[in-house]
């Protein structure tokens, strides 16, 4: 298929940003994709979020949105999912924003590897005030190294969550977010959205992320790091396996190595 004959679908889950949500929902309305979709699910904002999403839907015949109370982002995200009809989806933060031409680029590269289930590419971060912080390259070596976090993550593996897109296809072999986690769920996704499907990494920018005070990920907390572990191990295998006991092996001498050498130098 030509890539400008793919759909692309994004989500956006949001719950009283109204100051960050016009740059998120213009920086979709830019892309020259001809076939694009954008699906806002809003929380029951009372910040004005609602009266915006009116005006910007008026404007924008891509964008629909949903608000009502919801369980949380990974409920709020599923929900835009079962409304999203392309073959391609991304799942975009309601403070990020895309790049020019980042549609087109992903939709290019779905056509050009239709056996992928997951594209990723660079990834901006920015502070409040929209200045480069620093920019995050993709790159992907194994699902193994995506569960072995703890060793990979920055350096084999890096997959920006504003920047990564995956196809229907995987989408329904993986399903949908583990409504369960509120924090690490796009982290479980991939884990699962590549059990059986290869992922393409690109050497494009794609998108913006905010990455200063009041980000969710901007200082991430002992919750959202124990909820990343507790994942991972969910996919080591059963405990009885030796591919269980590589992963714990790895665990135990990642964390526990400046221990072990403090010991000797003490004997």
């Amino acid at each position: 298929m030509l890539a400008g004959g793919l759909r692309l679908s994004v989500v956006t889950a949001t719950l009283n940003r109204r100051g960050w949500l016009a740059r998120c929902v213009e920086s979709v309305a830019a892309q020259d994709h001809p076939d694009k979709e954008h699906i806002v699910v809003d929380g029951a904002s009372t910040d004005g979020t609602l009266e915006y999403l009116q005006d910007a839907a008026r404007r924008h015949p891509h964008l629909r949105f949903v608000s009502g109370p919801d369980d949380g982002p990974s409920q709020a995200m599923n929900k835009g999912l079962a409304l999203a009809s392309g073959a391609v989806l991304g799942v975009l933060g309601d403070d990020d924003a895309y790049l020019p031409g980042a549609l087109t680029t992903v939709a290019r590269a779905f056509a050009e590897a239709p056996g992928a289930g997951l594209v990723s590419g660079g990834c901006d971060f920015v502070d409040n005030q929209g200045a480069l912080r620093f920019t995050q390259t993709a790159s992907f070596t194994s699902r193994r190294d995506l569960i072995e976090c703890w060793r990979y993550w920055g350096t084999r593996i890096c997959l920006p969550a504003a920047a990564t897109f995956f196809s229907r296809e995987a989408l329904q072999s993986a399903g949908p977010f583990d409504e369960r986690h509120r924090y690490a769920m796009d982290y479980d996704h991939w884990i699962r959205l590549t059990e059986r499907f290869p992922v393409r990494t690109l050497g494009h920018t794609l998108a913006r992320f905010r990455y200063d005070q009041g980000s969710l990920s901007h200082a991430p907390t002992p919750h959202q790091w124990r909820e990343t572990l507790a994942i991972s191990r969910a996919h080591w295998g059963p405990a009885w396996t030796p591919g269980h006991w590589a992963f714990l092996a790895s665990y135990l001498w990642f964390y526990r190595r400046p221990h072990f050498f403090l010991w000797l130098r003490g004997r």
